[in-house]
């Protein structure tokens, strides 16, 4: 039986890799499209593109029911934590920008995941993964910061919620944003996966990372 994924998140690099390897797998992946001028209008029949609103709980709900109608539901779930950047110094930052910051990196994540959980509860099994799309190496602006240090949290805190309950929650976390071999590490883990772990975060390295490191060592 083909696995039923779904992979929800802002419209990244990231997230097109992992949709192309798990279609490459021949699994059925449902995704979520933030920009409509992003869908790519694919023939491949296992490919199912939903406009996602991620401002909107509603939007985050119907979602869920064209899984449920398109797919007869999923058994897996993918959701991209990432942060739009505002660069800008927090004496600078206006009160849009902060509403949007909050109604773009926290409600939107919120919403999704609030909706998978529940689908999950009541299916009573299930697999979410939170991927971590956030940039560790650089010294963050204020809402930068501040809505990349909410998701860490907001992890650990599923984590714990959740421990005693049938669904798996997992993370995973790379300390740069270049997606290509990220997007393998993580399609690799949860290909290979035999049984079900709960609270477990998966810490990819980047080889060009360790390389120079290591040179720096060396000298």
């Amino acid at each position: 039986m083909k696995r039923k994924i779904l992979i929800t998140g802002l419209d990244s690099n990231l997230k097109t890799k992992l949709v192309e390897l798990f279609l490459g797998n021949n699994s059925i992946v449902a995704v979520s499209v933030k920009d409509p001028s992003k869908k790519t209008r694919s023939k491949n029949s296992n490919l199912i593109e939903i406009p996602w609103n991620n401002r909107s709980p509603l939007s985050a709900k119907n979602v869920i029911l064209d899984c449920q109608n398109k797919l007869g539901g999923f058994d897996e779930a993918l959701t991209i934590l990432s942060s739009e950047h505002n660069n800008k110094p927090i004496h600078e930052i206006s009160s849009a920008d902060i509403e949007d910051a909050l109604d773009t990196n926290f409600k939107g994540n919120i919403f999704i995941l609030k909706e998978i959980i529940l689908y999950f509860q009541n299916k009573g099994e299930g697999n979410i993964s939170l991927i971590h799309n956030i940039n560790q190496n650089e010294i963050p602006s204020p809402l930068y910061a501040l809505s990349s240090g909410g998701l860490s949290a907001l992890t650990k805190s599923l984590f714990a919620s959740y421990q005693n309950e049938q669904l798996a929650i997992n993370s995973f976390s790379s300390p740069s944003l270049e997606f290509e071999e990220y997007a393998d590490y993580i399609f690799r883990i949860i290909s290979e996966r035999s049984k079900a772990v709960h609270g477990k975060i998966f810490k990819f390295q980047d080889r060009g990372m360790l390389k120079s490191f290591s040179m720096q060592k060396k000298r």
